[in-house]
């Protein structure tokens, strides 16, 4: 540094000073530099204003010009000097690499190493493209007033948002810095560049398809997406690239252009499914490839690729082939206690003779009940605890025919109940797995493989309950007021919700019920944090539990809340009976299997469903 800028430092600034204090007595010299008003000293035992009119005025004088120097020096010194941008310094601290949809800060610092102030000093940060504020807002350009920067001090800015992009995808920040030195009229301006790379995204896709199908054969294939951050994702799309050969037979939702879903925003931790039904064509032994990719359309309408999966599905590359359904589907959940009826396609996938073929299931026992089994044509070994079927049987299994195809089936009953005993009693699926196979395999089949193997799965749906119970006394709820209830009087009663659960957690609930206009809503609720509101405009009560996990009521206490209502009667009402609460209606989502649930209790009036003695719940006068 300038020797001279050195000892005008130390003249100007007391050593250990904050930047802050820097700037007040920078602000302070400035200020006695132009000029003082002087007065009120004495000299000689005599006033100021008593000394002799040509004295006094020489020794303001004197002053005056000796500070008009100072001043005069300082800017011929500061003047004389071009202003060097490069005593301007400045940084840019923050990420280099993050996920797509984090929440991100950078810090952009100047630091004034010159000898003068700069004057209006402002930030313009510009985010990249498809940023959005910690609001969710658009994020573009952001202005920030730094104000006036004093020698030797330095100011930060921090901006904050959420960058989104594809993984390897590299982001451009560009930081603009302006500045109007104090001895110069001109604008000066410092730009800087950062390149932040996207290195992973918390979106997912799975697919789930046969790893075999049969040509021309209907198949399903699940397409399954999901966030995994607490960020939203907005304006998304999924795409299909389908093989040649490939036949959309039905989608499940239906996209909204051949091949393209609109998904529009994926809140945090949220997700949803496609189900896409279709058929291959083509030869033996031919691999078909699907490709499924989620992302957003950028600024020149390019698809920003978020997230992918593929699929590879091979057309019957066995001389055998067996293909099974359940209840005509390959795609099936059941309640407790429902019939399983199994059809098992099988095929001579070639043009050659296949004798003594035979066929095997085999489903999990532990889910089902086995006294329920029918086999049709076939046999139960329990010594392996499988299902044979044989030429004795099925005479066609004798030989099998080029391109000779058939199907036998069975059914049984899944058990009537799934009690929880303990927690990790929950998303139960039964498995069944079909093989089919032969004794020996033709010498003009050699090197290809004979046997073929499908399994399948059956989600089970929970039994989820909705229960109600009303009550005056022994409740969570204090009751008051007269019974049998009596004209004029005001009597309170309770009414209770408990929903319980088996293997499944149950979320999306909502209970609707509504309190007729002469009956009041008190406001006294148990628990008092529960999630349940009252609209007095139309008299509806909604209940929203939150999400109920599996084994609620068996495991653990079922989900619970009381709430109370009131009514005074009058002589239209004696001897009647009240309506105090309509029915209640449920609906809900088992969070395994999809299913959605309707559950309704029945309404309450004055008798309490029973709960009271013979005429407590009729008027009285």
């Amino acid at each position: 540094m300038d020797s001279r800028l050195e000892e005008f430092e130390k003249k100007l600034y007391k050593p250990g000073e904050t930047e802050e204090k820097k700037q007040e007595s920078y602000e302070v010299y400035k200020e006695e530099a132009v000029g003082k008003k002087w007065g009120g000293w004495e000299e000689g035992g005599r006033p100021f204003g008593q000394v002799r009119r040509g004295r006094g005025l020489a020794i303001v004088l004197l002053f005056f010009f000796a500070s008009l120097a100072v001043v005069g020096g300082y800017y011929v010194y500061t003047a004389e000097r071009p202003f060097d941008q490069k005593s301007v310094q400045g940084d840019i601290s923050g990420p280099a690499r993050i996920s797509s949809g984090d929440e991100v800060a950078f810090t952009v610092t100047y630091r004034n190493n010159a000898s003068v102030a700069l004057r209006d000093a402002k930030i313009f940060f510009t985010w990249p493209e498809g940023a959005v504020l910690p609001d969710g807002t658009p994020a573009k350009e952001m202005k920030a007033d730094v104000g006036m920067i004093v020698p030797k001090q330095e100011k930060s800015v921090t901006f904050k948002g959420r960058m989104y992009g594809a993984k390897d995808q590299e982001k451009e920040i560009t930081v603009s810095f302006q500045y109007t030195p104090e001895t110069v009229a001109a604008v000066f301006e410092d730009k800087r560049k950062i390149i932040v790379a996207i290195v992973a995204t918390p979106l997912a896709i799975t697919t789930n398809a046969p790893a075999q199908a049969v040509s021309d054969k209907e198949i399903k294939i699940e397409v399954e997406y999901q966030n995994q951050s607490d960020a939203k994702f907005e304006n998304m799309e999924l795409r299909a690239t389908y093989p040649a050969g490939f036949h959309v037979a039905a989608s499940d939702p239906e996209p909204s252009s051949d091949g393209v879903w609109k998904l529009g925003t994926i809140e945090g931790r949220k997700g949803g499914k496609i189900m896409i039904t279709g058929s291959f064509s083509g030869a033996q032994g031919e691999t078909k490839s699907l490709y499924f990719e989620m992302g957003v359309k950028g600024a020149n309408n390019e698809f920003l690729q978020y997230a992918s999966a593929d699929s590879v599905v091979s057309l019957a590359t066995s001389a055998l082939f067996v293909f099974q359904t359940i209840n005509d589907s390959r795609d099936y959940a059941a309640n407790p206690g429902t019939s399983l009826r199994y059809r098992v396609r099988y095929k001579n996938t070639t043009n050659i003779q296949i004798p003594n073929a035979v066929i095997l299931a085999r489903i999990d026992e532990s889910l089902v009940d086995v006294k329920t089994l029918v086999v049709q044509w076939g046999s139960f070994d329990g010594r392996t605890n499988s299902i044979v079927w044989n030429s004795v049987g099925v005479p066609e299994l004798a030989v099998l025919d080029p391109k000779e195809e058939g199907e036998v089936s069975f059914s049984v009953n899944l058990k009537a109940s799934f009690l929880p005993k303990n927690f990790s009693d929950k998303n139960f699926v039964v498995t069944s797995t079909a093989r089919i196979t032969a004794a020996a395999s033709p010498e003009s089949l050699a090197g290809l493989p004979l046997d073929s193997e499908d399994t399948l799965s059956v989600k089970v749906h929970t039994q989820f309950s909705f229960n109600e119970t009303a009550y005056y006394a022994d409740g969570l709820i204090q009751n008051s007021g007269p019974l049998p209830i009596r004209v004029g009087e005001r009597t309170t009663f309770a009414i209770s919700w408990q929903l319980s659960n088996t293997i499944n957690d149950v979320d999306t609930i909502e209970v609707t019920a509504v309190v007729p206009p002469n009956v009041e809503w008190t406001g006294v609720v148990y628990p008092q944090d529960a999630n349940i509101k009252y609209d007095q405009n139309n008299g509806v009560i909604t209940w929203k539990p939150g999400k109920v996990f599996a084994g609620a009521g068996f495991l653990t206490p079922p989900k619970r809340v009381d709430f109370q209502v009131a009514f005074v009667p009058a002589l239209v009402h004696v001897g009647q009976t009240v309506n105090l609460v309509s029915a209640a209606n449920l609906k809900a989502t088992d969070t395994f299997t999809g299913l959605a649930m309707e559950r309704q209790v029945p309404q309450v009036d004055s008798n309490l469903l029973n709960s009271l003695k013979r005429d407590e719940g009729r008027v009285i006068q």
